[in-house]
């Protein structure tokens, strides 16, 4: 790559042999004695104003091009905080919704709707600061039980959504299955040795079921809440009457 002085040079010597020729002509023509010391200076001048001017220029330059960066970096890392959960960093349901549509492939996946069970009891026996804790530790779990090429949205306060790619009917049970074997293994404790539980209550929709990505997040839903009305920390995975799988022993309502 050209240095700085290097493109300096490439344009100030063309010049200055430029002012060198025309600097001989016009004493010629004038009939006035050719100096070498004249033709010096007019070499000279070019190159001592030219290359100062075209560091600036070139430096000028620069900064505009590092400026362009850092604005289009600015703006690249403004539209992915837009799309995502400022809390749990995920996306949020707007852009979840987008997600599932990219690329045609909203009728090729599975979804899993979950919900933090007795959230608000959570919130109000021990904070909100302890509640946001436990919302964390459960998405760090969601995101552990599902695999790399799906996408999770957090479409509510304490509820989530999980798009399975590609996922069979027990591919996605067993998803779900392990999303809320994994949240029920959390530790959290908000207060001094006093372990808290942390379940949830999960609904599951099929490819196929319905026409559209739309009806699926809505059957999804209405399985989880059948879920919650059968006890909580369980699976629902078919009919909207429910079919109720993976139930916790010893879940209390």
């Amino acid at each position: 790559m050209m240095t700085r002085m290097g493109k300096a040079l490439l344009i100030c010597l063309p010049s200055a042999g430029l002012a060198v020729g025309l600097g001989y002509v016009v004493e010629w023509m004038l009939g006035a004695p050719i100096s070498a010391a004249g033709l010096l200076s007019s070499a000279l001048v070019p190159i001592l104003i030219g290359i100062p001017v075209i560091f600036f220029i070139e430096g000028q330059s620069i900064k505009l091009k590092n400026a362009i960066m850092t604005l289009d970096l600015m703006r690249e890392e403004a539209e992915e905080r837009a799309k995502r959960d400022s809390m749990t960093g995920l996306y949020n349901h707007q852009h979840f919704m987008e997600k599932i549509h990219e690329g045609g492939r909203r009728d090729d996946g599975s979804l899993i709707v979950l919900d933090i069970d007795h959230f608000k009891n959570i919130n109000d026996s021990y904070g909100h600061a302890q509640g946001d804790e436990a919302l964390i530790h459960v998405v760090n779990a969601v995101r552990k039980a599902v695999r790399s090429k799906d996408v999770v949205g957090r479409i509510g306060g304490e509820e989530f959504a999980v798009f399975l790619l590609d996922a069979s009917k027990e591919e996605a049970k067993s998803i779900a299955s392990r999303i809320r074997k994994t949240v029920e293994k959390i530790d959290f404790i908000p207060e001094d040795g006093v372990k808290a539980p942390l379940t949830v209550s999960v609904g599951v929709a099929m490819k196929g079921e319905v026409d559209n990505v739309i009806g699926a997040m809505q059957l999804a839903d209405k399985r989880m809440y059948r879920a919650k009305e059968s006890g909580r920390n369980q699976v629902v995975a078919s009919g909207l009457e429910a079919e109720v799988f993976d139930l916790a022993r010893g879940t209390q309502g």
